[in-house]
């Protein structure tokens, strides 16, 4: 039995030890790696951020605005602005996780890329973000390559995106078939509507991250899938050029 045992033993200790000096090492790039993104990247990502803050800022405004009416006592006005606002989520999700998408697809291409950090628990106002949250950083402690846990993180940001729009557009739903002006149900979407920007926020970063590791062919190609426009035709956005059209 104790020679079963002492193996074992050195087996975790070692596991602890090696995932210690992996984190140690990883510090130190964290600390080096300065990542410029060239002239063609840096609109990609431009055109990706201005088409996502937009959707999540329409969004941010339709619902403070939904609360401020309804604090002034007009209930179907305000009804009708938080139905609204699920609209908007309800037809900008698709576009986020095909984006997300897509950069799973890239980062097959990268040989390396900027440390990467987890997706934090602290803040989230919905259980199911937090545990997510809780699970990408004990993975992200076990893997050692930047490149595994940038693939983990959009992965966990995929899920996490699906789960707030289908609670915000389900709860969004049953507050306007209900008529409902329970103060905890109006808080709780606000709440929730705050998580689906930070995820929104963390799309883009990611987005950042993985456009500095791709060369300037991948970002041609990549420009081609998300059916950018060119920098002739920068105002259009990309839900007008067939994001959704990528599975």
């Amino acid at each position: 039995m104790i020679q079963l045992v002492i193996p074992f033993l050195m087996l975790v200790v070692g596991w602890i030890a090696f995932v210690i000096l992996a984190r140690r090492d990883e510090d130190k790039v964290q600390s080096e790696w300065v990542a410029l993104l060239s002239p063609s990247s840096e609109r990609v990502l431009h055109q990706a951020r201005t088409e996502i803050e937009s959707e999540t800022t329409k969004v941010g405004v339709v619902m403070k605005e939904a609360m401020e009416i309804r604090e002034l006592g007009d209930l179907d006005e305000a009804i009708r602005f938080l139905d609204l606002g699920g609209d908007i989520i309800q037809r900008s999700t698709p576009n986020l996780l095909s984006l997300l998408s897509v950069m799973m697809r890239f980062s097959r291409m990268i040989g390396a890329i900027a440390p990467v950090n987890p997706i934090f628990p602290t803040g989230f106002h919905l259980a199911e973000l937090t545990n997510l949250a809780h699970l990408n950083g004990m993975l992200h402690r076990m893997l050692t390559s930047a490149k595994q846990r940038f693939r983990l993180k959009v992965y966990i940001l995929g899920k996490g995106v699906s789960i707030t729009s289908h609670y915000l557009v389900k709860s969004i739903g049953s507050i306007v078939t209900r008529r409902s002006s329970v103060d905890e149900e109006w808080e709780q979407i606000l709440g929730v509507e705050q998580d689906f920007q930070r995820l929104s926020n963390e799309s883009v970063q990611s987005f950042q991250n993985l456009l500095g590791a791709l060369s300037n062919d991948a970002v041609k190609e990549l420009s081609k899938t998300l059916h950018l426009p060119s920098a002739s035709r920068q105002g259009e956005s990309l839900t007008s050029m067939g994001l959704v059209k990528y599975s």
